[in-house]
Parts: structure tokens; C-alpha cells; sequence
């Protein structure tokens, strides 16, 4: 009963702890600081989410973790408008990275992060 708790009840309480915590941020802030805030916590929680979808043991090489760091954190930025190279931009248009594609990256990210 513990491996089925760990298996679905965590990443379930994530979800929805996430929901909560990104409806609550619109509550509290207004404008640019609340778009901010929901683009980073929207990228956190599904992180964490994907982190907690990987049940195997868990990998201790620090380079991947650091490259997957990278990783999110240049998606982040690029969500947020803050980082645009324009190579980067252009592979991203072309790729069609865009709006559910890049949230389905976070969650592979964190996934990725433990594998």
C-alpha cells in the first residue's frame, strides 16, 4: 500500500497542490508579476511532477542534472520573454515548441532529471 501511495498519491498531490498554488498567485498578485509568478510556478510544478513519475533508483551523475537545469531554466526564461537568440528562436517557431509542447518538456525534464 506504501509503493501505490508513492506511485499515484504524490504525483496526484502535486497536481493539484500546483492548481492550488498557481489559482492562488492570481488571487494575490495583478499584472506582469502574476503572469510571472504563474509562468514559474506552471513550470515548477509540472518539474516536480515529472520528477516524481521516475520510480526505478535514481541516478547520481551530476552533469545530466546540471544540463537538465540549463534546460529548464533557458525555457523559463524564453517563456518568460526575458532570453531570445535569435538562432534558438528561430528552431524553437520551426520546431513548433510552443504553448502545451514546452509544459510537456517540463515534465520530461523532470523525469529526465532522475533517469
Amino acid at each position: 500500500m506504501n509503493n501505490f501511495g508513492r506511485r499515484y498519491g504524490i504525483p496526484i498531490a502535486i497536481l493539484i497542490g500546483g492548481g492550488w498554488l498557481i489559482r492562488i498567485i492570481g488571487w494575490i498578485f495583478s499584472g506582469n508579476t502574476a503572469t510571472t509568478l504563474r509562468i514559474v510556478a506552471t513550470a515548477l510544478v509540472l518539474f516536480f511532477f515529472g520528477m516524481n513519475l521516475y520510480f526505478h533508483k535514481r541516478n547520481r551523475t551530476w552533469l545530466k542534472k546540471v544540463i537538465v537545469s540549463f534546460v529548464l531554466l533557458f525555457f523559463i526564461l524564453y517563456e518568460l520573454g526575458t532570453f531570445a537568440l535569435p538562432l534558438l528562436v528561430n528552431i524553437m517557431y520551426y520546431g513548433a515548441i510552443e504553448g502545451v509542447i514546452i509544459k510537456m518538456v517540463y515534465v520530461y525534464l523532470g523525469w529526465l532529471f532522475f533517469d
